[in-house]
């Protein structure tokens, strides 16, 4: 997929670039089936412990479902969260070699050349942010690999992003330079790294509302923000980082499973108890 020298070019003015029409139909809709199957058989497993569950979700599952499940344990969403992003629906979109091909454009890199895909997920956003996931506004570079030259997607996923869903928001033409920021938490903010009151100051904003279907590339500076979901709909968001290797500072991150050892050990005597 070639970018036009106009497309470029507004990258490197404003941050950011929106493409339209980037996914197909038939690619949501194949992720929107697998979700909907994730959420039903998350619901059957609850519904064990939570008989107020054992009603009917048949159209509902995306936003309803979700809503209660949220209400009765948040590791329900949790274990939605962490299964979606792992299925070949997920994969294919986050994958797609075409956002790779407008990256490498905007990196002045070769077409083919390897990116890193970095935490591809699939956001879940219930309405009112219960447990505060919600950033203020950053700039993604002190939240990955330390001086890595990478470059965000996002693009909305089952419902289209407006205002009310909390679609993202950016400061438009904030990615030429490092914003003042602490690394101390403020307070009423989850995260450290929220960008100074008097930086935001200096730039026009912008909420990126997107159909189904557009994706946005952004800057690992752009100074951004979710919107807040004061909606009935749960919002749903591919997101992604893409790492470009030619950067000298890039390293591959390496994850840790919590507790690893203690669980297969745990298995293990479960197995083995009766010999």
């Amino acid at each position: 997929m070639l970018l036009s020298i106009t497309q470029i070019e507004s990258f490197d003015k404003n941050g950011f670039l929106l493409l339209d029409n980037f996914f197909s139909e038939y690619e949501i809709k194949r992720f929107e089936n697998v979700l909907k199957k994730i959420i039903k058989i998350e619901l059957n497993k609850a519904k064990i412990k939570h008989s107020e569950l054992d009603i009917d979700f048949d159209d509902k599952e995306f936003d309803d479902a979700i809503i209660k499940l949220e209400e009765v344990d948040h590791q329900h969403i949790a274990d939605i969260y962490d299964t979606i992003y792992s299925t070949p629906a997920f994969i294919s979109l986050a994958a797609k070699k075409e956002i790779s091909e407008c990256i490498n454009q905007i990196l002045k890199r070769e077409l083919d050349d390897p990116l890193y895909l970095d935490q591809p997920r699939c956001r879940i956003d219930t309405p009112f942010d219960p447990y505060l996931k919600k950033c203020g506004w950053h700039q993604e570079v002190f939240y990955y690999v330390p001086k890595s030259d990478f470059v965000q997607i996002w693009s909305p996923l089952i419902h289209d992003a407006t205002k009310e869903t909390g679609a993202i928001e950016v400061c438009v033409g904030s990615h030429k330079e490092i914003a003042k920021q602490s690394d101390k938490r403020p307070e009423n903010e989850k995260y450290s790294f929220i960008v100074n009151e008097s930086e935001i100051k200096k730039y026009d904003k912008q909420i990126m509302e997107l159909k189904l279907g557009q994706l946005l590339i952004f800057s690992s500076k752009l100074i951004h923000r979710s919107g807040n979901n004061t909606s009935k709909k749960v919002r749903y968001s591919l997101v992604g980082i893409n790492h470009n290797l030619d950067n000298q500072f890039f390293s591959p991150p390496r994850f840790i499973e919590v507790d690893k050892k203690e669980k297969f050990e745990k298995f293990y005597n479960s197995t083995t108890k009766n010999d």
